[in-house]
């Protein structure tokens, strides 16, 4: 499942899918090319996303990030030990 940008003959461009073998974007210019595939890959982030928060959502957050997973207070640690700034936020917000 994969494709291949072609230059036509006029210098436009076009887009051959191996999934369908058919020409799915012709007579585009370069930026109308980027555009394909930025919204291609959009989709495939928002439905990354989505299961992943299906997950978390869900209380199986392992489902998603496997032995990497984190809990909220091992990664507020982790922002400390490393100079992030959203460990202090939430401890001055703990103490009003």
């Amino acid at each position: 499942m994969g494709s291949q940008i072609l230059r036509q003959p006029d210098g436009l461009y076009a887009v051959f899918s191996s999934e369908t073998d058919t020409i799915v974007v012709w007579d585009a210019t370069e930026d109308e090319i980027v555009e394909h595939y930025v919204q291609i890959a959009a989709e495939r982030a928002r439905r990354d996303v989505q299961r992943v928060l299906g997950h978390v959502s869900a209380g199986e957050p392992r489902r998603a990030y496997f032995q990497f997973t984190l809990t909220w207070e091992s990664a507020l640690e982790k922002d400390r030990e490393h100079r992030g700034e959203a460990w202090e936020y939430f401890q001055q917000a703990q103490r009003s």
